[in-house]
C-alpha cells in the first residue's frame, strides 16, 4: 500500500469519529444552570445557551435551557415582549466549539417607561388572537408582533397564538423553531411583524 493510500485511510477513520460536536447540556428553573457534556447528533451542529424570563403580575418565572441544537434554530437575540398582563424577555448564546455554552447570557433590560408606542394585544387559543386590548409599548419594543405558535416540552404540546408590542429582534416575518430538541422547542408558524404606530385616544 503507497503511503498516500496509508495517510488517507488513517484519516477517514478519524474525521467521522470527530465531527460530533459536545454541548453543555442542563435545565432549570433560573437563569443559569450547569450540566454534563452532551455529545451531539450528526446533524447538529451548534451549542445553544437560552434564557427566557416571563412576568405576570408580581410573579416572575425564569428558565434556562443548554444543549445541542442547529444553526437555523438559533434564537435571535435579545428580544423582549409586552403583551396582555404579562411581559416576556430572552437571550440566546449560539457557538460551535466544543462546550461552547459552559456559561450565561445575559438578559435585556426590561424598558418601564411607555414609549408611545402602540399595540393591539391578546394571548388566545383561538389562533385568530382577536385583540382585546391596547398595548402600550416600553422601551426598545418598536413593532407590533403576532405569533402563531406551538410549544413542546416533557413530550407535550401546547397551542396558542399572541399579539403585542416587541423589539426588533422579536420581529419575525418567516416560520421558525428555537429551542433545544428533545427538551424545549418553539415552533412559530405563522409570525406577523408591523411598525408600532403612535395612537392618539382611546382605541376601539
Amino acid at each position: 500500500m503507497q503511503m498516500s493510500s496509508i495517510i488517507y485511510f488513517f484519516f477517514s477513520i478519524l474525521i467521522p469519529a470527530g465531527v460530533c460536536l459536545k454541548c453543555e447540556y442542563c435545565s432549570s428553573s433560573s437563569g443559569f444552570c450547569t450540566g454534563a457534556a452532551h455529545i451531539c447528533r450528526p446533524f447538529e451542529n451548534t451549542c445553544l445557551t437560552l434564557t427566557t424570563e416571563t412576568t405576570i403580575g408580581n410573579e416572575v418565572w425564569l428558565a434556562t435551557y443548554k444543549g445541542c441544537t442547529k444553526i437555523k434554530h438559533c434564537v435571535p437575540s435579545p428580544m423582549s415582549f409586552t403583551l396582555p398582563s404579562r411581559r416576556k424577555r430572552s437571550a440566546a448564546k449560539c457557538c460551535r466549539k466544543d462546550l461552547c455554552n459552559s456559561g450565561t447570557v445575559t438578559l435585556p433590560r426590561l424598558g418601564i417607561r411607555p414609549n408611545g408606542l402602540k399595540c393591539p394585544g391578546c394571548i388566545s387559543q383561538d389562533l385568530t388572537c382577536k385583540p382585546t386590548e391596547l398595548i402600550h409599548c416600553n422601551g426598545w419594543e418598536d413593532y407590533c408582533v403576532y405569533y402563531d405558535l406551538t410549544v413542546e416540552q416533557d413530550g407535550r404540546f401546547y397551542t396558542h397564538a399572541e399579539r403585542g408590542c416587541g423589539t426588533k429582534n422579536a420581529c419575525l416575518n418567516e416560520a421558525r423553531v428555537f429551542g433545544v430538541p428533545g427538551l424545549y422547542k418553539e415552533i412559530i408558524k405563522k409570525p406577523e411583524c408591523t411598525p408600532a404606530p403612535k395612537i392618539i385616544g382611546k382605541w376601539p
